[in-house]
């Protein structure tokens, strides 16, 4: 994150009258700066005021110009400190479809990629257990890794699976294995269908917005402030038999994340 301001002579343009949307028109200045990198990602925006005096509109437009931009992924805010460049453009991720966080990275063309953390077979305990169906004490495999897109952290995960499932008919997998598998594929969901031949048929999720504590921090090794915004998203998946098959705890990072839902009346 590069905390320098950006020079105010770079917004010094009187904007065109009575053409467009006043707000439209501001935002698309702004976009324009960012997308010829004029504006680096990671820069901080003068506030709304140096902004408005600077472009020659009022702070009113300003505020909505940058929520417009913010919406559309280019830029973030932290409360008391800033307005950001996105250094990773925003993820859209529809929540009524369920399909590998992969895919949907590569879908808006950037690389995936993972950071993998741990990897180990351990009995399961009470809560685990009732949500995957086994009994207390079966071996589950815990996978603690960081999503990145363009080797930006998006998401921290936690995905918990029946060991079992390494060792079905053909299928003879050790951790090892499994830790080369996901560096190769990265997307858990492509190794379950293309290598445990377990596709993944849907999930049920409960979501709600969380701040990232110290422990939480040192967790999972990440490089960001405390008390950063974030929404946790509980999953568990299921087989077309209904059979559980992968719990999940994901922690997407706010600025770099966005959500969406379509809602039928």
């Amino acid at each position: 994150m590069n905390d320098q301001p950006i020079k105010l002579e770079l917004f010094n343009q009187t904007l065109p009258p009575h053409q467009d949307n006043l707000v439209v028109l501001t935002a698309n200045r702004i976009r324009d700066m960012i997308e010829s990198r004029a504006i680096p990602p990671g820069s901080r925006l003068p506030n709304e005021l140096e902004l408005a005096e600077a472009m020659g509109v009022s702070r009113g437009t300003v505020r909505a110009a940058l929520s417009l931009l913010q919406q559309q992924g280019l830029l973030w805010r932290r409360q008391g400190i800033g307005t950001f460049v996105s250094e990773t453009p925003m993820l859209e991720n529809r929540l009524d479809l369920n399909f590998s966080y992969t895919a949907l990275i590569e879908s808006l063309g950037h690389r995936p990629g993972c950071r993998l953390i741990s990897c180990k077979i351990l009995p399961a305990e009470s809560d685990y257990a009732t949500r995957l169906e086994v009994e207390t004490s079966t071996p589950l495999v815990f996978i603690r890794r960081v999503r990145t897109a363009d080797e930006q952290p998006v998401v921290a995960s936690l995905d918990i699976f029946r060991a079992s499932l390494l060792n079905q008919g053909n299928t003879r997998f050790d951790l090892e294995t499994l830790k080369d598998l996901l560096c190769h594929k990265v997307s858990l969901y492509r190794i379950f269908e293309e290598d445990l031949h377990q596709p993944i048929d849907y999930g049920i999720t409960r979501l709600r917005p969380i701040i990232a504590d110290a422990q939480f921090i040192r967790h999972f090794e990440l490089e960001i402030p405390k008390g950063s915004p974030m929404l946790y998203m509980e999953q568990l998946d299921y087989s077309r038999n209904r059979e559980p098959l992968i719990l999940s705890y994901e922690y997407h990072l706010a600025e770099y994340s966005t959500f969406t839902i379509f809602r039928r009346r």
